[in-house]
């Protein structure tokens, strides 16, 4: 199985590492980006409302180049309609039954009979060409992830996941799609590729999320580095639950924060209310001999 690769979605302000925000507008321009930003945004794009803002601006407060303002994204229900049209368009997909995973034998889960390995790819999909692994790709997204049920429960592993930063949708929405497609999959006993195809409405998304969300072969030094801090010397693991200091470090990874996106996407397309809404209740991380990581998160409608 391949090493997991992830990189910066930019799906929310916050939720990933984002690109350093511009400088604040003098007070002759703030009311006029504050109150235009997020249409013009939305209208023609990050690059001309930065373009626009730096025409406006006395030459003091002009930002440095490289700078440009966080791009604001449409509503979630918007996002996975935007997905679904990306990977129709000539995409390609592939579903298989998959029968092992270094990140549930990991952490002792057994193999569900159920288990699905899905794969998408945009036809605009193009790998950085210098570094195809390392650095996020030139355009499109590839998204290829696991997803099982049993009388455990049901789970996620997420395996390869790119995505170009300008693209109107984030491994979020590919993620509430795969679930939910897998979820028909496992109620027809049929896991054809052909049943990946069919799109997904909003009232075709499952009333759960998966119980477990891992993570397989983390593998990026800077993740490692992040994941290491974490776990006690001469440990290989250690497990974390909500609002204790490990649950906020490992939140606050990129791992985390992607997962938590995903629960929060959830939560919007179902429009579920406060009291009902999905977290993350807790989870683990082990290191394997090779020194790669398996992350799970457990996932859980229930109150604190």
């Amino acid at each position: 199985m391949r090493a997991h690769h992830e990189h910066p979605d930019h799906a929310r302000p916050g939720d990933r590492r984002s690109a350093p925000r511009s400088p604040t507008p003098t007070a002759a321009t703030a009311a006029t980006a504050a109150t235009g930003l997020l249409a013009l945004q939305r209208a023609i794009g990050n690059a001309a409302v930065t373009a626009a803002l730096t025409r406006d601006r006395p030459a003091r407060s002009q930002p440095a180049r490289g700078v440009s303002v966080q791009r604001a994204l449409r509503p979630a229900d918007e996002r996975l309609e935007t997905y679904l049209k990306a990977m129709a368009d000539d995409g390609e997909r592939t579903a298989t039954k998959a029968k092992r995973s270094p990140a549930l034998s990991a952490f002792g889960r057994a193999i569900p009979e159920q288990l699905v390995d899905l794969e998408e790819q945009s036809a605009n999909y193009k790998v950085d060409s210098e570094d195809p692994q390392g650095k996020p790709p030139v355009s499109g997204g590839r998204f290829e992830n696991l997803y099982g049920r049993d009388e455990q429960g049901s789970l996620a592993v997420m395996m390869e996941n790119y995505r170009n930063s300008g693209e109107e949708y984030t491994a979020s929405e590919a993620f509430i799609h795969q679930w939910s497609r897998a979820v028909a999959m496992f109620n027809a006993k049929d896991f054809k590729t052909a049943m990946l195809k069919v799109p997904t409405k909003v009232e075709d998304v499952p009333d759960r999320l998966p119980d477990s969300i891992f993570r397989q072969n983390i593998s990026g030094p800077e993740a490692k580095k992040a994941l290491g801090e974490l776990v006690p010397e001469g440990a290989d693991s250690v497990a974390f639950a909500a609002n204790d200091e490990t649950y906020g470090k490992v939140l606050a990874t990129v791992n985390g924060k992607s997962t938590k996106n995903i629960v929060t996407t959830f939560n919007e397309i179902k429009k579920l209310p406060d009291d009902r809404k999905f977290r993350i209740a807790g989870g683990a991380i082990k290191r394997d001999p090779q020194g790669n990581f398996q992350l799970r998160f457990d996932v859980t409608d229930r109150s604190p």
